[in-house]
């Protein structure tokens, strides 16, 4: 990896950094909880439950409800692949403790995350990344994210456009977009303020991803909505 990029772009994405087996305990996690609701599931892909998904999203809710804080999770946090990146990008990172997993079924906008930095939402120091990973393959068509690449250096701007519980920054929309298409087992890296959005999931498949948010223990104080920090 070249921290340059990093740098220059706010973003970087490390394609292959996990295992399937540095994956499996969450499979394991989300299929159990699935299989609550569905025992006969096979997968956290399978066709039946993605139809129990689209037309019970309280199902969805209960299932995310039973998983969030899981320790499988927070473990993922600890990593060494991961953790290894985010310490040659952030000087002396902590984990927060709060990590979100999105259970994001096709064609449902309601808690879809537009255009935003993540700092906004988190409040913490000027040294702050988050680690995004998918759980599938993941295409534009399947909701992979979009950056404004480069975009992170205007440090934090104001988001003054309110759409229901979410705020959003505008007249922004100058700096080139990427959409980051990934495989499963890759993680892309990116600074606080690099302003991003997910994409719309169109497939026939949810998109399930974790967010695991890292703060430098130099930079200032952390953030006290994110449920604490550990060391990693």
């Amino acid at each position: 990896m070249n921290d340059t990029d990093y740098q220059r772009q706010g973003w970087h994405l490390s394609e292959g950094l996990l295992s399937s087996v540095d994956l499996s305990a969450i499979d394991a996690l989300i299929l159990s909880e699935i299989r609550e609701h569905l025992p006969q599931s096979q997968s956290i892909q399978d066709p039946e439950w993605i139809e129990l998904a689209k037309n019970r999203p309280e199902i969805v809710t209960s299932v995310y409800d039973a998983i969030r804080d899981h320790p499988s999770i927070l473990e993922l946090g600890h990593n060494r692949s991961i953790v290894d990146v985010v310490k040659s990008l952030i000087d002396a990172p902590v984990l927060y403790n709060k990590i979100p997993l999105r259970i994001d079924v096709p064609f449902e906008n309601k808690e879809l995350a537009f255009w935003h930095q993540d700092d906004f939402y988190v409040q913490g120091n000027s040294q702050e990344l988050t680690v995004w990973i998918p759980l599938q393959d993941t295409f534009a068509h399947t909701g992979a994210l979009s950056v404004m690449t480069s975009s992170h250096s205007s440090g934090p701007i104001p988001h003054t456009y309110r759409v229901g519980k979410k705020s959003l920054p505008t007249g922004i929309f100058h700096q080139p977009v990427n959409i980051i298409e990934m495989e499963r087992g890759s993680a892309l890296f990116f600074s606080s303020y690099l302003i991003h959005s997910s994409n719309l999931n169109i497939s026939d498949q949810i998109r399930y991803s974790i967010q695991l948010r890292y703060s430098s223990s130099t930079a200032g104080p952390h953030s006290t909505l994110m449920k604490g920090t550990v060391n990693v």
